[in-house]
């Protein structure tokens, strides 16, 4: 019986097969053309979609260096005053709109670099499976040296042009804001020795903002996971020179803008008065110098002689950016931190996201 039933069921899937399938009726040569249109509409629509999203991703980042260029100007800075009047009274307000044009680029940057890596490894599982060598010799930018021995090291192409522009911007900045402060001047109508200090308070304010600007990408390099540095193709060891080097100029700008406030409060008379005053809203001068405090520790305990020396003195003092971003935020108030809230906002969320892998546990296979 059971013998009879086996014969039976092998009988009935026989039944089932084609005596003849659809493959062997159909021309090789015809399946591998069709396989190839395939793969070209493939490579199509993901170069298309890759190049779509680059330019885009160009366009932002261009846009936001000229706005960067163009605030400090005189006329910049009354576009951008009126920009901040016409959203005070819509839902983003002031501090909303300070954060979209200040931080908003670079955000909407890492979220279109996501699909962008995406297609990118896409592409590259289609080079593979065509065997075809996709690292063709060319000319870059990011690998091509033109300066060897100086203060910075080995420095590549795309690497000089972004500390020209750093340069460039800090020059133009404190040449802008300072021919904006003759011009808006006479407005204070005060006597000659009051204009002095009044200029030296115009100055401070304006170093302030260069070094905002600066702070805006000090903390970018350090953000070990972000998704920036692996659109630019960066690797976290190699950035870290970008933030010292972005470190040094931030620190440079913030004494000048410390030496010129206590400058003016020295021509003024009341230095004790205006070091200890704190305003609710923002101008914090005390918490200013707490802030310049922190800032000047990290930036000591950083310098190659105490670093390789005293290590862990070196790393446990760079935990007071912590406190260095609340003093600052005190210091400067909620609008003007904006300007540096996206930067500081990746390097936390890659902090707490490393954090939270941390805590998973590791089964030990061997020993």
């Amino acid at each position: 019986g059971s013998q009879t039933l086996l014969v039976f069921i092998s009988v009935l899937m026989a039944m089932d097969e084609p005596l003849l399938s659809t493959e062997s009726c159909v021309d090789p040569a015809y399946l591998d053309t069709k396989n190839k249109e395939k793969r070209a509409l493939t490579r199509f629509l993901l170069t298309s979609a890759k190049w779509v999203l680059k330019i885009t991703m160009w366009a932002i980042f261009i846009a936001w260096v000229v706005f960067l260029y163009v605030v400090p100007s005189y006329t910049g800075s009354i576009l951008y005053e009126e920009l901040l009047d016409a959203t005070s009274g819509t839902l983003f307000g002031e501090t909303g709109a300070e954060f979209l044009v200040y931080g908003g680029p670079i955000l909407m940057i890492a979220i279109l670099a996501f699909p962008y890596l995406v297609i990118t490894s896409m592409e590259e599982e289609e080079q593979l499976q065509e065997k075809k060598d996709s690292k063709r010799p060319r000319f870059r930018l990011g690998t091509f040296p033109v300066l060897v021995d100086g203060p910075f090291g080995v420095v590549s192409a795309a690497e000089l042009i972004v500390i020209l522009l750093f340069v460039v911007f800090v020059i133009w900045a404190v040449y802008a804001y300072t021919v904006a402060n003759i011009i808006s001047l006479p407005s204070f109508g005060a006597e000659t020795p009051a204009e002095q200090r009044i200029m030296m308070g115009l100055t401070g304010y304006m170093l302030g903002l260069t070094a905002l600007t600066c702070l805006a990408f000090l903390f970018l390099p350090i953000a070990r996971g972000s998704i920036l540095l692996r659109l630019i193709n960066i690797p976290f060891e190699y950035a870290v020179r970008y933030h010292i080097w972005l470190g040094n100029l931030t620190m440079f700008v913030l004494t000048l803008h410390a030496v010129t406030y206590f400058t003016e409060y020295i021509m003024a008379g009341n230095v004790l008065a205006e070091i200890v005053q704190w305003k609710s809203d923002s101008g914090a001068n005390f918490a200013g110098v707490i802030c310049y405090s922190f800032a000047l520790a990290m930036w000591v305990t950083s310098l190659p002689p105490i670093r390789k020396r005293y290590f862990e003195l070196f790393l446990y003092t760079h935990h007071l950016y912590i406190l260095f971003v609340i003093f600052m935020a005190m210091h400067i108030g909620h609008i003007y931190f904006c300007r540096a809230a996206a930067g500081i906002f990746i390097f936390m969320l890659d902090r707490f996201l490393r954090f939270c892998q941390s805590r998973r546990t590791v089964n030990i296979t061997s020993s």
